[in-house]
């Protein structure tokens, strides 16, 4: 069998036999997943149900030192220091091609006109959305990869600038990182996840692609408080070539050494097999069972948390970790390690983050009741 027929798991422990991709894979193999039959059907359906009203809350007030995270659905995301507003992948259409959309965008066109900076990941049209970057503001600075730039210039933007992996960039306070993506070898998914740093806490934003060892080399250096990390798109298990599955978000979030997930990148446009509300149900699943509550913030669309800086936990999120292969002594090893790693690089073992979210309403796991059900 040639190595591109194989099986996932396979080819992964062929590329890695020792590390954390050929664990995932193999944990992957047995894996139940509730899932739809026919994504034709679904499609065909979907085009007389309108989709449901996001959960839209006014954006919270931010003051300095801290960061508010608002979920607009896909990989699209409002971050928000004092003073400064930085948008992710922005895509407020109903359409992706002829998939509607399931979930009406947790954001409108007015709460971006503050907007100083806006990052593409790649040039996929759920993430890279002319008719939504026409309705922004064009004092803003766009941040694209190598090119994209051509694309979005006719628009009148300030400015449009292209980022290589490694390469930086600074406005009003707010620093951007380029980081590598992993999303196949597509010209169209080629592109860059972005570390994000400002006057509170920083982010590193992953917005769609597979687990790979890049994870581990952003946290060695970096080890950002927060992590946007997809977890849809998973099904069937080709797919993991492409996309994280919520065991592969844990991994990836352990290898990043970073404080709190806000899981993105799922329940909006059905393009894969597993169900839309699946991946939700399957994260808030093994956050229970992991007892990672502490670790996890989990928006609808529309909803916002809004962060402070502290200190963290790391062991308990180890200790959960080290479960998440269903027993899995390979996964348990590399987790392990991983806190081992960790200490090394002198994360505090003593301390709680549980203080982390502040304001009105706000608690250590966003949005905890249960997901409203996707369409089928």
């Amino acid at each position: 069998m040639s190595s591109e027929r194989a099986d996932p798991a396979e080819r992964a422990e062929r590329a890695d036999p020792a590390g954390q991709a050929g664990a995932l894979a193999r944990a992957h193999r047995h894996l139940r997943v509730r899932r739809r039959r026919s994504l034709l059907w679904h499609w065909a359906r979907s085009l007389w149900v309108a989709p449901r009203p996001a959960q839209l809350e006014p954006l919270p007030a931010v003051g300095p030192g801290q960061l508010a995270v608002t979920f607009a659905g896909q990989a699209t995301a409002l971050l928000r220091y004092a003073g400064v507003g930085v948008v992710v992948d922005p895509m407020l259409g109903r359409w992706l091609g002829g998939v509607r959309r399931a979930v009406e965008p947790g954001l409108a066109p007015a709460d971006l006109q503050d907007v100083g900076l806006i990052l593409i990941s790649h040039r996929h049209p759920d993430h890279l959305h002319l008719p939504t970057l026409a309705r922004l503001p064009r004092t803003a600075t766009v941040v694209v990869p190598s090119g994209v730039a051509q694309l979005v210039s006719p628009l009148g933007f300030a400015r449009v600038v292209e980022l290589a992996v490694g390469a930086d960039l600074e406005l009003g306070g707010v620093g951007v990182i380029a980081s590598p993506l992993s999303h196949g070898d597509d010209p169209s998914a080629r592109g860059l996840a972005y570390l994000v740093r400002g006057d509170g806490p920083s982010v590193f934003v992953y917005p769609d692609g597979a687990y790979f060892s890049g994870f581990a080399d952003v946290g060695a250096r970096y080890a950002p408080d927060l992590a946007l990390l997809p977890i849809g798109g998973y099904w069937p298990r080709s797919f993991r070539d492409r996309h994280m599955s919520p065991l592969d978000a844990l991994q990836a979030f352990a290898d990043l050494r970073a404080r709190v997930l806000v899981p993105i990148h799922h329940g909006t446009f059905a393009t894969s097999y597993e169900l839309l509300d699946e991946p939700m149900r399957w994260m808030r699943e093994l956050i229970a069972e992991r007892g990672l509550a502490d670790h996890a913030c989990l928006l609808r669309p529309g909803q916002s948390e809004l962060f402070a800086a502290a200190r963290v936990l790391r062991a308990g999120f180890d200790d959960g970790l080290a479960e998440a292969g269903a027993g899995d002594d390979d996964l348990a090893t590399d987790a392990a390690e991983a806190s081992a790693a960790g200490a090394e690089h002198g994360r505090a073992a003593d301390t709680s983050w549980a203080d982390l979210p502040v304001g009105p309403g706000s608690g250590p796991v966003a949005g905890a009741s249960p997901a409203a059900p996707g369409p089928s």
